[in-house]
């Protein structure tokens, strides 16, 4: 615990997301309707997102164009969720994550089934 995930558009291929912050904020509450999601400083989108009993936290860097969220328990819902809001907003956008610790790019493969990101992202 304590580490940083990170979602980006592979930039060896497009260069950003073709989505706005506002559009990150409105998939949100279509999705969620429980869920929050508001600008904080620097820009930075906070989306609290709830879904049944779970919850967790992940911002969208409107300027870098990438989501971050912590390492938390269970793994998989926030890799869930930014796997529906970019299906919603950029189905054929390449897309990759990567960790902190490391900094290796890996394929975050929005085509694929949400779950099946999931277990390959390592949850």
């Amino acid at each position: 615990m304590g580490s940083k995930f990170y979602v980006s558009a592979d930039r060896s291929v497009v260069p950003a997301w073709p989505f706005t912050e506002q559009q990150v904020a409105e998939a949100v509450q279509r999705r969620w309707p429980e869920s929050t999601a508001g600008v904080v400083p620097g820009d930075v989108l906070e989306i609290d997102v709830r879904v049944g009993d779970e919850h967790c936290e992940i911002l969208f860097y409107d300027d870098l164009r990438f989501f971050a969220f912590r390492d938390q328990e269970p793994l998989r819902v926030p890799v869930v969720i930014i796997h529906t809001l970019l299906r919603d907003l950029a189905p054929t956008t390449p897309a990759i994550w990567w960790a902190d610790y490391d900094g290796t790019p890996e394929p975050f493969d929005v085509q694929a089934d949400a779950e099946q990101v999931a277990e390959d992202f390592g949850m």
